[in-house]
């Protein structure tokens, strides 16, 4: 059971966090290709906290693509783009990995690994919305921002984290995500059997 969670992350994660990278880049920030962020090796794209809490919650989180609006060349109309990208992408993987699901038997691992990437599409797509340093929602809402405050917004995310550990260990976050969660599974559920 962990170990097809863990498979499920490692494709849920990987061309989700991928394209972001690739599209920031094409936008005219070199920051991700700086760092080897623009990679399908999905171990550049994990973090280590949001790996457990997808195995163990159903929801979770990668590392963040380090994009620099200040960088891009449509700057906060580009960074907004890119920041809507994860959950979009999260959406259209939720669709693929349920088609591909139905190809394999309903009691082999393939099935079970696939049947899981479903739903950590759907549930990442819909958890990165929070507005929580450095989820995509963080960055939505700082391209909203006027300008003046977006830099000062931004430079907060390395604690995003450390405070998403703590309403984990707090069990905050997974008392708020377990509605969604449990939606999701039965949306699942119908889809794949």
């Amino acid at each position: 059971m962990l170990l097809s969670g863990f498979i499920a992350v490692l494709i849920v994660v990987t061309p989700r966090e991928y394209i972001k990278a690739y599209v920031g880049y094409l936008l005219g920030d070199p920051t991700p290709k700086k760092v080897g962020r623009i990679s399908l090796n999905p171990l550049v794209h994990l973090d280590p906290v949001g790996t457990v809490t997808f195995i163990l919650f159903d929801f979770g989180w990668s590392r963040p693509v380090p994009i620099r609006p200040w960088n891009l060349k449509n700057g906060r109309k580009a960074f907004l783009f890119v920041s809507l990208l994860g959950p979009i992408v999260g959406v259209l993987c939720f669709i693929c990995f349920g088609f591909v699901a139905r190809f394999f038997d309903n009691n082999s691992f393939a099935f079970l690994v696939f049947r899981k990437a479903t739903k950590y599409s759907l549930t990442y797509a819909l958890f990165s919305l929070f507005p929580i340093p450095p989820l995509d929602g963080s960055r939505i809402l700082g391209a909203l921002l006027p300008p003046n405050y977006t830099e000062w917004y931004l430079k907060y995310e390395v604690y995003g984290t450390l405070f998403m550990l703590a309403l984990v260990v707090l069990w905050i976050m997974p008392m708020v995500m377990d509605p969604f969660v449990s939606f999701i599974e039965m949306l699942v559920s119908r889809i794949l059997g």
